[in-house]
């Protein structure tokens, strides 16, 4: 990797440590950081941030692959480092404040407490647009941020997508489950 991807990588992945421990401070570990050693055969993740999660960060221009590819890794991740949940953080470029910054990709069934969602895609570009979209299509519901989840299906690792809030929501709700369960 040249040294301006590869400092494209690291500042994304600085920005994610700072997004996860921002949306979940309870549940991060005491010194949330980026991963060495990433890219191995035995890959964990490029974060610790949570302690039962593998963390893939994808930065590229090709967004349908960067979804893709973040959630089949992070599910190879969590196998590998033996943790329960895998999530794929993507960036979405050119943002402003207040909207959807960062997808959460995952597989299907590694949703944490499972997840139906509520679209399905095909096409990459309309995902993405749904996904960003507070106001809601004219004519249309609106979905509120914790509740858009869709399913990227076409060619390729078929992903779950959200606005990042949407994934730590149902982490959140899960991890208080299981507190309850365990008192």
């Amino acid at each position: 990797m040249g040294n301006s991807a590869k400092n494209k990588g690291d500042r994304f992945e600085r920005e994610a440590v700072t997004a996860l421990v921002e949306l979940l401070p309870e549940f991060a570990v005491e010194n949330p950081m980026r991963m060495l050693g990433a890219g191995r055969k035995d890959d964990i993740g490029d974060l610790s941030v949570l302690p039962d999660t593998a963390v893939q960060v994808r930065a590229k221009k090709d967004m349908g692959q960067a979804i893709r590819s973040s959630a089949e890794d992070s599910v190879k991740q969590a196998a590998n480092g033996r943790v329960p949940y895998a999530l794929g953080m993507v960036p979405i470029l050119g943002t402003r404040a207040n909207q959807v910054r960062w997808l959460a990709c995952t597989a299907l069934d590694a949703w944490p407490g499972g997840m139906d969602p509520v679209a399905e895609f095909a096409i990459v570009s309309k995902a993405l647009a749904w996904v960003r979209d507070d106001a809601g299509p004219h004519g249309y519901r609106p979905w509120q941020r914790l509740e858009r989840v869709g399913l990227l299906r076409g060619p390729g690792y078929p992903a779950l997508i959200a606005p990042l809030e949407a994934w730590t929501d149902a982490y959140r709700r899960m991890s208080e489950a299981d507190t309850l369960l365990a008192a």
